[in-house]
């Protein structure tokens, strides 16, 4: 069955905001009560709010290292859909059991053989059979009645990561951990333990119990603007704001003792395309000349921001991080850590991309709690002009019962907003500055689509390809990209009470090191990631200064305390959604003369306060047509479908909506368009 994850706390970017406890200074590895400001407050676990426990090998050398994981149990007692148990106390290199039975996927009892060596130990087991899984929990509990201490489980879905995991419904009482690594992982864990090489694991909420452990925090690196953007973005002379460089990461002590001076190196090299690696940039953080063991998480950066070197053709960027201290360390294998991005001929993907394949990598799906329709998607930045948008690609995913249907049927829209920041509302006499913030007004559709699902080849988790994008009046293919411009591309995720869909993410990285690193640099401009479609508690409202910066509540200097703000919970929060570019589209008409709608449109009153008259004229009869109404936040609104339409008027009620800027879709049979409304309360 596939398990999907849903995301419980929306952003608007991609910045997770101070808890209620920001100002606390609280070891990670306190538990139970605590004083903060005086008041006793019961906290679970300081270090898994941060970036949650660590899954690591540490015997053999070859394989030893964090692993990324998805937990059955997230700690927070509020989630009702956690189930078994939740690491409190650290399970310290304790040897794995993996069974060499025929049910090697734990789908029934372990024989009294394979449970008296399991037990004790980490059981190891597959997610599977893929012929036909069986239940997460009933594995769990076969597990857990043969002794196994915690259950680890192996995605063998190939090159997938690890997975949410529902709650069964009929193996109950589950009270040991349970968690799910990737399938690459899982692979080199069972290599190794199949040879007849002994493998020990630890589970843990801090450390090791070592006396000088340093590491990098899971996913704390900061990485780069993409993954991959088209070398021809690269300028010469010099690189855009969001094409800087800014390298360090958040750091932190597992050990007992203090460290002392420590900093963070960084190297970037390139290696193009069938060629050899050549060394591009260096740089150090501050040195921090003593390290605590009460205080023990800190961003360390380097102090200034750099130009990415321009490449003469395609190939990978690696950014190599090493913690450098006094003392050797006697864990090593979360002291180096190796971030890869990439210059290609044609293609923007925030998140990984696997170019074996050609397609964005998604290890985990993303969607919102009752199946709402939603708009979801990365920004990219586009440097120099010279191209057009030629292809979108995305995944959707259901969750269905095993041996349900997995083809997707329908549709779904996709749309391109150009960002420009600082907006002038005429209306209202309001100038919005240019902060860096996305604020109502900002946001301009430029280019929408449909994708019409193929009822051979496009199911659930399958790639899927739009390769025709048109202008606001329904015509072109392959809208142009502007120099100097962030673009907002948005994938529409239709609603479904019955089966409800999922985008498609990276699942691994984490955006917020670089974000925060960049505004300790320059508070005045945010670097955003990806927008998110907000529910009401975290989105920006239409009024400037309302936006949240990315910082805790405080800060000094490049080397900071980060113990005042939550960021654990965005590993892996980047749409799977890449763009291909092509060559520039030239204009039918040498005197650039707009494209006529396919439908006669009109709206009013417009601005609008309690209703908005819809009146709409079509050359022929359309099966159907939808009225999609996204606000200036490109997030979705409302939705209505009429049937046998060539000539209607549609009243749709605006009492409810705030005061902003709203577009219209409108879309007759594959037909689509767009057009922009205001309402002013």
């Amino acid at each position: 069955m596939k398990q999907i994850n849903l995301i419980k706390k929306f952003l608007f970017i991609t910045l997770l905001w101070a808890s209620g406890a920001a100002n606390a200074q609280v070891h990670p590895l306190a538990f139970g009560s605590v004083l903060l400001g005086g008041t006793a407050t019961t906290v679970t676990n300081w270090y898994a709010d941060y970036v949650g426990l660590r899954v690591q090998v540490v015997t053999p050398a070859a394989i030893a290292g964090d692993k990324v994981y998805k937990s059955a149990n997230d700690g927070n007692t509020s989630n009702t859909n956690n189930w078994g148990g939740f690491v409190t106390v650290p399970i310290v290199n304790v040897p794995i059991f993996m069974d060499s039975t025929i049910d090697s996927s734990g789908c029934t009892a372990f024989s009294p053989a394979a449970a008296a060596t399991m037990n004790g130990k980490i059981a190891v087991i597959w997610r599977g059979p893929l012929s036909g899984p069986c239940d997460f929990g009933c594995k769990a509990l076969n597990a857990q009645n043969a002794g196994a201490v915690a259950i680890i489980l192996i995605n063998e879905y190939p090159g997938q990561g690890p997975i949410g995991m529902a709650a069964s419904t009929s193996c109950l009482g589950i009270t040991i951990p349970v968690f799910m690594i990737g399938n690459l992982d899982g692979i080199a864990i069972s290599g190794q333990y199949r040879a007849g090489i002994p493998v020990r694991m630890t589970i843990t909420p801090w450390g090791q119990g070592l006396t000088n452990d340093l590491g990098f925090v899971p996913g704390g690196v900061a990485g780069w603007h993409s993954c991959a953007v088209p070398k021809s973005q690269l300028a010469s002379n010099g690189n855009p704001f969001a094409y800087k460089g800014k390298d360090g990461a958040f750091v932190a002590n597992y050990g007992s003792h203090l460290a002392t001076h420590v900093k963070v190196s960084s190297t970037l090299s390139f290696t193009p395309t069938g060629g050899s690696a050549t060394q591009l940039h260096t740089d150090t953080s501050g040195t921090l000349a003593a390290f605590p063991v009460l205080d023990s998480i800190y961003a360390m950066f380097a102090p200034s921001e750099y130009d990415l070197p321009t490449t003469a053709g395609t190939g990978r960027f690696d950014l190599v991080y090493h913690i450098i201290a006094d003392t050797p360390d006697q864990y090593t294998y979360d002291n180096v850590s190796t971030y890869s991005f990439y210059a290609t001929d044609s293609l923007y993907s925030k998140g990984r991309y696997d170019f074996s394949t050609n397609q964005p990598i998604r290890t985990i799906y993303e969607s919102f709690n009752g199946g709402n329709e939603y708009l979801w998607g990365p920004t990219f930045y586009v440097a120099n002009a010279g191209s057009s948008l030629s292809t979108v690609q995305y995944s959707l995913a259901m969750n269905v019962p095993a041996g349900g249907s997995n083809l997707l049927s329908g549709s779904n829209n996709v749309y391109l907003f150009k960002w420009v920041d600082g907006y002038v509302d005429s209306t209202n006499s309001i100038t919005y500055p240019k902060d860096s913030i996305m604020e109502n007004g900002e946001l301009q559709l430029v280019s929408l689509g449909v994708k019409n699902y193929n009822n051979v080849t496009d199911t659930s988790d399958a790639l899927l390809t739009l390769t025709t994008m048109a202008d606001t009046n329904g015509n072109g293919s392959h809208p142009n990209l502007d120099a100097q411009t962030w673009y907002y591309l948005a994938v529409d995720v239709p609603s479904s009470t019955s089966v409800p869909l999922f985008l498609g993410a990276d699942g691994i990285l984490n955006p917020y090191p670089r974000v925060y690193g960049r505004f300790l640099q320059n508070p005045s401009v945010l670097d955003y990631s990806n927008v998110v479609e907000a529910g009401a508690e975290s989105a920006l409202w239409p009024i400037y200064n309302y936006g949240n910066t990315p910082t805790p509540a405080t800060y000094t200097t490049n080397i900071n305390s980060v113990d005042s703000f939550n960021y654990g919970q965005q590993n892996g929060l980047i749409p799977a959604v890449a763009m291909i570019t092509g060559p520039l589209v030239v204009p039918n008409s040498v005197n650039n003369v707009p494209s006529k709608a396919f439908a006669n449109v009109s709206l009013y009153p417009n601005p609008a306060t309690d209703y908005l008259t819809v009146s709409v004229d079509l050359p022929s009869t359309a099966r159907t047509v939808t009225y999609e109404v996204i606000d200036g936040f490109a997030k979705f609104v409302n939705k209505e479908v009429h049937y046998n339409v060539q000539s209607e008027k549609n009243v749709i009620s605006t009492k409810n909506y705030a005061s902003g800027n709203y577009f219209l879709i409108i879309r007759a049979d594959d037909k689509i368009m767009s057009r922009k409304f205001t309402v002013l309360k």
